[in-house]
C-alpha cells in the first residue's frame, strides 16, 4: 500500500501564507509596472463594422439620376424618419424643396424644432437606387412649392459635390456623405493629422458628438460626456490654423475661432491635443485637452469673423 502525507496547516498559519502570496504579487506587479515599455496603447480594440445605407455615387452620376423636378425620399440616418423632396435647380449640388407641409413638418422633427445649417447624413432613394448624401436644414433662396410650409429650398451635397457660391467642396457636407455610405473611418485613415484634427473640430461644429468620437484614440465614457457637454455650450467650432510641436505621439497647436451660445461675439482659443499613428487605422487623436474650450476667460476676441455665413450659404 501507499502512504499518504497530510500537511495539516492552522488557521493562523494559512492567513500568514496568504498575506505572503498578496505580499509577492504586488512586488510582481510593481517591477513589471517599472520594466515594460512606456507609452501610449497602439493594440487595436474591437469595433463595429460601418454600414453602408446609401451608393457611394459622385455627384456626375448623381445629376444623372436625380434630375430636375424628380421626386426623391430623404431618410435621416441617425432618426430612421424620412420625407419626400422635389428637385428644383442646382449645379453642383440638388436644391430640393419638401414637396407637401407634412414633408416639412417631419424634416423640422429631424432638426430638433429648429431651422439649422447644421449638416445631417442622410440616403436618397430616388430611381430604385439608395445614394448617400448630406443635408443641411435652412430655408433659403427661392421656392416654387406651394403649400408645403417651407420658405425657400435646402441643399443636398452628394460625393464631390460643391458650394455654388465659393466652387469648393465643403468639408461638413462630406464627412456626412462618408457617414451616409459607411466609409468614415475608412477615409480618415488615409489622412495625415492636422487633417483628422479638421474633421475631429468640423464634427464637433455639426454636433455629431459620436462622428467625433470615431477620429479618438480608445475614446472613453469621461471624453464622451465632454464632447457632450461643449456641443451643448457652443454654437460653433472652427480651426483657424494648426501648427505642428513634434514630440512622440505628436503634439499640435490648434488655434480656434468659437462661437458660444448666447456670445455676440467670436473668440479665440488655442489648446494642445495629441496625435497617435495607430498603424492601419491611420492618425487618432488623444483629446485629453479638449475641456479647455469651456473655459471661457481665456480667449481673446474677435471682430466679425463671418466664417459661419460665407462657408455655410449655398447660392
Amino acid at each position: 500500500m501507499k502512504s499518504s502525507v497530510f500537511v495539516i496547516i492552522k488557521p493562523r498559519q494559512l492567513v500568514r501564507l496568504l498575506v505572503v502570496l498578496a505580499c509577492f504579487i504586488a512586488i510582481v506587479n510593481v517591477i513589471w509596472e517599472n520594466i515594460k515599455q512606456p507609452g501610449i496603447n497602439l493594440q487595436p480594440h474591437n469595433e463595429p463594422p460601418e454600414i453602408e445605407r446609401g451608393e457611394y455615387l459622385s455627384w456626375d452620376e448623381v445629376d444623372q439620376i436625380f434630375r430636375r423636378y424628380t421626386n426623391a425620399t430623404v431618410v435621416d440616418v441617425d432618426t430612421g424618419l424620412s420625407f419626400r423632396v422635389q428637385r428644383r435647380g442646382g449645379t453642383y449640388h440638388a436644391d430640393v424643396q419638401p414637396l407637401t407641409a407634412k414633408d416639412t413638418a417631419v424634416m423640422k422633427v429631424i432638426y430638433d424644432g429648429k431651422w439649422s445649417w447644421k449638416r445631417k447624413a442622410v440616403v436618397v432613394e430616388v430611381g430604385g437606387r439608395r445614394i448617400a448624401a448630406s443635408m443641411n436644414g435652412m430655408p433659403h433662396g427661392s421656392g416654387a412649392i406651394r403649400g408645403n410650409n417651407f420658405n425657400g429650398h435646402f441643399c443636398i451635397h452628394f460625393r464631390d459635390s460643391k458650394v455654388h457660391q465659393s466652387g469648393q467642396e465643403n468639408l461638413a457636407h462630406q464627412m456626412m456623405v462618408w457617414k451616409a455610405a459607411g466609409r468614415f473611418k475608412q477615409i480618415i485613415s488615409a489622412m495625415g493629422p492636422q487633417e483628422v484634427i479638421e474633421v475631429f473640430i468640423t464634427a464637433l461644429d455639426q454636433e455629431d458628438v459620436a462622428l467625433a468620437l470615431k477620429t479618438l484614440h480608445h475614446p472613453t465614457e469621461q471624453q464622451r460626456a465632454c464632447l457632450t457637454e461643449i456641443v451643448s455650450q457652443v454654437a460653433g467650432l472652427k480651426v483657424q490654423r494648426i501648427r505642428s510641436e513634434g514630440g512622440s505621439p505628436e503634439i499640435f497647436r490648434v488655434y480656434l475661432v468659437i462661437r458660444y451660445l448666447e456670445s455676440p461675439r467670436d473668440v479665440e482659443k488655442k489648446i494642445e491635443l495629441q496625435v497617435v499613428d495607430e498603424g492601419e487605422r491611420g492618425y487618432r487623436i488623444i483629446a485629453d485637452g479638449m475641456g479647455e474650450i469651456l473655459n471661457r476667460k481665456a480667449t481673446v476676441e474677435l471682430p466679425d469673423t463671418k466664417l459661419w455665413e460665407e462657408a455655410d450659404h449655398c447660392e
